[in-house]
């Protein structure tokens, strides 16, 4: 529960960081068992959930349902017009890949810190925060 003056601070989790905890890299798990904490703190593209679906590995029907379970725990934030508009301005001024970019663009308009494994894919665009988180 947030006490009074204290800032409950939101991130975006990229995809690169979700594929790392489905490949049981061990600073991913150790991460995860951390925001296990606090899920109602952790948001997630739509557009994330779209990438790790399309993986290979998801025509397996029991990783699908692991993947789509773990997300479920997590907050979704789905792509409306002002995340639209903000990425495709993104894409315009940064050349960003349109994925990365409304995945940018969530960070920016849930006022939120991005987490990638992938930060020099995101370090040029101003205004958003973004790290690794391992």
């Amino acid at each position: 529960m947030e006490k009074e003056g204290e800032k409950i601070e939101l991130v975006v989790i990229d995809s690169s960081i979700f594929i790392d905890h489905l490949r049981s890299y061990p600073p991913a798990l150790e991460f995860f068992n951390k925001l296990s904490l606090n899920p109602q703190n952790v948001l997630f593209s739509a557009i994330t959930e779209t990438e790790l679906i399309k993986g290979k590995s998801c025509f397996d029907n029991n990783v699908r349902s692991l993947v789509i379970n773990m997300l479920n725990v997590l907050n979704k934030i789905p792509v409306d017009n002002m995340i639209a508009l903000k990425a495709g301005d993104l894409s315009r001024i940064y050349g960003t890949d349109m994925p990365d970019s409304i995945i940018a663009a969530t960070a920016i308009i849930n006022k939120s810190e991005l987490l990638t494994r992938n930060v020099k894919d995101f370090e040029k665009i101003k205004g958003l925060r973004v790290r690794s988180p391992y």
